[in-house]
């Protein structure tokens, strides 16, 4: 039941109204309906669940894709539309709700960021945001996902697959909590999610083996960034290179050898198979952001609408992605300190490769801008299990001149030039006392535990 997500009864009425007269705004509306939608994965997921339903209500619509939502953009959408538009922001727009309501606009709100203002309605402007129901954001449904909550509203269970999808995109699905958690049971019950299966990463993708360990990037392992040395490892284990999908005892073998270089956790995952022409909810994700990354987002709701040629472009697109991304982490130079990993590298990718270069330390990706350096940092799961807040971290910015924060997962900062080492070598030393203090909390407890057992 839905209602076991929310936290008391007076919420959930809340988010019934909200959704509702959401759901009746759509409905009711006669004119053009206007999707404006992120780039990323979330936003193209998101995209697809609009088309969908608003193909089955038989309305008349036009979608967007845009990098980001600002003044400018709304401007531009706005001077050029015809009377009589319903907007709906898909995986943006909360952070512009003021604007967009300043503006007279007859909009619906579909995000899953911190709202500017926290209401379910400005003039008319309708919001549908997870934080405005005590929900987690980050973690507990992303914009895929507030966007199946109307098309539920019309029974379109099916497009519960797209908000598995996005979630993935956005890294919620390890595991899935809270909302997800909803979604991926209601897929399951309608049959619409066919099943969940531990397996290796590697055969999500309908590539042969040596191209889905060279083209993959979570996990990414730089031992293995060329093909022959991915042939060389297969060859040891003595599996066919050509194989699109490998069995129990082969992937036994292929576990042992890359355990190596990589915790068994980033190779043996649950793998989402879905009711779409590419089964695999983890390769479809990465093949839309693929196609957003390239300025290909039309041919990733394509391939999210099941089109033949567009899959098929579309997976060509994922290896020229995957291929230029790999280029770019075999030139990265990680540098070492007790605790953490830094490196230097340009604007717009610093975080993305910081993520995918995380092992059992944070990554601080950097870049110079103005007589300032500008970062981004980034751990994994593990590590903020062990203690890592990488938000706090980074807030210690303010001490050299500049600004930092963000959330313990992943975090920015700014600094001026000169502090550089003198911040990180701060940096790594708060980072080391919050790794050490979690093992002495757990250390504690087991102590603890022994002596209740004695």
């Amino acid at each position: 039941m839905i209602t076991t997500v929310f936290k008391d009864k007076k919420i959930y009425e809340k988010y019934r109204k909200t959704v509702n007269e959401i759901a009746e705004k759509i409905k009711n509306h006669q004119g053009l309906i206007r999707i404006i939608t992120h780039y990323d994965t979330d936003g193209l997921a998101s995209g697809t669940i609009l088309i969908k339903m608003l193909y089955r209500l038989n309305k008349n619509f036009h979608l967007s894709i845009v990098e980001h939502l600002n003044e400018k953009v709304i401007n531009r959408i706005y001077n050029n539309e015809y009377n009589n538009t319903l907007y709906i922001f898909c995986d943006m727009g909360s952070a512009y709700i003021d604007t967009i309501a300043g503006k007279d606009m007859n909009a619906i709100i579909l995000d899953h960021h911190p709202p500017k203002l926290r209401y379910t309605k400005v003039e008319e402007v309708h919001q549908l945001n997870p934080h405005l129901f005590n929900l987690n954001g980050v973690r507990e449904v992303s914009a895929s996902g507030v966007c199946y909550l109307v098309a539920r509203e019309y029974e379109f269970y099916d497009l519960s697959i797209f908000a598995i999808v996005g979630a993935i995109g956005d890294v919620q699905h390890e595991p899935f909590i809270g909302m997800n958690k909803f979604i991926v049971n209601e897929a399951r019950e309608h049959r619409y999610l066919r099943n969940i299966v531990k397996d290796i990463i590697y055969n999500a993708y309908d590539l042969p083996i040596w191209q889905s360990i060279l083209y993959s990037t979570k996990p990414y392992i730089k031992e293995l960034s060329d093909e022959e040395s991915v042939m060389n490892l297969l060859k040891e284990v003595d599996i066919d290179p050509n194989k699109t999908y490998l069995e129990e005892e082969e992937k036994n073998r292929l576990v042992s050898a890359l355990k190596r270089y990589v915790d068994e956790s980033q190779i043996v995952v649950d793998r989402y198979i879905i009711n779409h022409k590419i089964e695999d909810a983890y390769y479809l994700s990465e093949i839309l952001n693929a196609c957003g990354k390239k300025g290909m987002g039309s041919v990733g709701i394509g391939v999210a609408l099941e089109d033949d040629e567009c899959i098929k472009i579309g997976k060509k697109i994922y290896i020229k992605y995957k291929n230029d991304i790999i280029e770019q982490l075999k030139n990265i130079e990680l540098h070492k300190l007790n605790n953490i990993e830094y490196f230097f590298g340009k604007k717009g990718t610093i975080g993305h490769m910081a993520s995918l270069l995380v092992r059992d330390k944070p990554v601080i990706g950097i870049y110079e801008e103005e007589g300032y350096y500008k970062m981004s940092s980034r751990g994994n799961r593990l590590l903020v299990e062990k203690g890592l807040d990488l938000s706090k971290v980074m807030s210690i910015a303010s001490q050299f001149g500049g600004s930092g924060g963000g959330h313990n997962i992943a975090s920015g900062a700014r600094i001026p030039k000169i502090y550089l080492n003198a911040f990180l070598q701060k940096v790594d030393e708060i980072v080391g006392n919050q790794l050490k203090r979690r093992e002495r909390e757990m250390e504690n407890r087991e102590e603890v535990d022994n002596k209740g057992t004695d």
